[in-house]
């Protein structure tokens, strides 16, 4: 595939204002309140269908729950071109109210940020590629392959049907051939220069159900037996001490020389790079081990009865190629062999790759060549499971996580933005929007 001379990109937008027209955009979507559950992703669906109308753009809903549609917007190509896809997703997790400086759907304006659940994950992303396009159509740009929105509801839970698993069983013939989609683009500050990751691929899901039989009995005495609950406590416990062996894989090996390029081993190379900063202490860290939390508990019963039975739900996020059978000797280490307890393993999801090598990896670094030359891009893999996942498996789409954060701390957005105080400096709001406009009309000139 080659880029067309012609359609070689730039940061500049002839005919619109991106940072205000963004900045505008996202404090809507924010106000729209889509926590999942119950999600009612239609209604930010609504926003950004009476943004783009009128633009050139065309968009179709996909809905299996009609409050819950999924949404492609799409600039149609010439058909010489390959394809290529934003995917957000129009959902936020749920907010604990008394957690909040700020009312969390107020869109506050507060600090040069935007305050309020979903700025950074993902709201942000829905409304810089929204504007991005939407300029590029009002503009006249017509792209060798189609560009498009791809909004999806019902990442943030995903029990439902109603997302991404609907829209790629509804719309097979999609087929994006390049995806931009939730991941990385955090900028860190090294040894060696700036650094942006690239997402090329996702770390696997699975969870471990542990169940303690103990007696049951009456709770007003003494001593009626084994609480079940108790044991259970123990066995938690265990699971937060333990320390999971390292696991490099293969995917990371150029994130890992640049981070720590005078280093020759492994294991001291993930040391090396953990160490340069308490943000990549925790990115490194979780993309070289399993990850292990007990996510939800259960013990059944009348509160005058000790409990016979008690469940833990241990999710279990792990390194690409790790196997049922090596989650259960993981897990089993760190339990322990002298309390009771059954174990069920499910088989872990997740973990395909995308080359690193493509027209799109090559459209990004030449976005942050202008806006911040200073800085190196360098393949790695995400910590967290996205729809990304769902391209890749269905599409066979190259598919990467990235939305460069600019000027935000790292650390600010690994805590907050599924916690409270969510926000987004309106600077990288506009980075972001001048990236997927750069982006898209590179895309939009490269050539079968």
């Amino acid at each position: 595939m080659t880029t067309s001379p012609s359609a070689r990109a730039t940061t500049s937008a002839a005919s619109t204002d991106l940072r205000q027209e963004a900045f505008d955009l996202l404090r809507q979507l924010i106000i729209c309140d889509t926590s999942n559950p119950p999600g009612r992703e239609t209604s930010a669906a609504a926003i950004i269908e009476a943004y783009v109308d009128g633009s050139g753009l065309e968009y179709e809903r996909v809905a299996k729950d009609p409050e819950r549609t999924n949404l492609i917007v799409r600039l149609r190509g010439r058909g010489t071109g390959p394809s290529m896809g934003f995917l957000s997703h129009l959902d936020v997790i749920g907010v604990h109210r008394d957690e909040w400086s700020v009312h969390p759907f107020a869109a506050v304006v507060k600090d040069d940020h935007i305050w309020g659940r979903g700025a950074v994950d993902m709201k942000c992303q829905v409304a810089a590629t929204t504007v991005a396009l939407t300029a590029l159509a009002r503009e006249g740009f017509v792209p060798n392959g189609d560009l498009m929105l791809i909004l999806t509801s019902d990442e943030e839970d995903g029990d439902r049907g109603v997302g991404a698993p609907h829209l790629v069983e509804a719309k097979p013939d999609l087929n994006p051939d390049f995806v931009a989609g939730e991941g990385s683009g955090e900028r860190f500050d090294t040894p060696t220069g700036p650094v942006y990751m690239l997402d090329c691929g996702v770390k696997g899901s699975s969870s471990a159900k542990v169940t303690v039989i103990g007696t049951s009995g009456d709770a007003s005495l003494i001593d009626v037996g084994r609480n079940a609950i108790d044991d259970l406590a123990v066995l938690i416990d265990r699971m937060r001490r333990f320390e999971p062996p390292t696991r490099i894989p293969d995917e990371l090996q150029p994130m890992l020389a640049a981070l720590a390029p005078d280093v020759d081993d492994p294991e001291e190379q993930v040391a090396a790079a953990r160490a340069i900063s308490p943000e990549l202490d925790q990115i490194i860290g979780a993309l070289t081990r399993t990850v292990y939390h007990p996510v939800i508990l259960d013990a059944p019963g009348p509160d005058n009865v000790v409990p016979r039975r008690a469940t833990a739900l241990i999710s279990a996020i792990v390194v690409p190629d790790m196997t049922k059978d090596e989650i259960e000797a993981e897990v089993r280490e760190a339990l322990g062999a002298d309390i009771e307890y059954q174990l069920e393993v499910e088989e872990p999801n997740g973990g395909l790759i995308s080359t690193p090598d493509s027209p799109l990896r090559d459209a990004i670094a030449a976005y942050l060549a202008e806006a911040d030359p200073e800085a190196t891009l360098v393949p790695g893999l995400a910590y967290g499971l996205s729809d990304c996942q769902v391209m890749r498996e269905s599409y066979d789409s190259v598919a990467y996580g990235f939305l460069p954060f600019r000027y935000a701390d790292p650390m600010l957005n690994l805590t907050t933005k599924h916690s409270a105080d969510e926000r987004i400096a309106i600077d990288d709001l506009e980075f972001q929007t001048r990236g997927a406009y750069f982006v898209a009309k590179y895309m939009g000139g490269v050539e079968r």
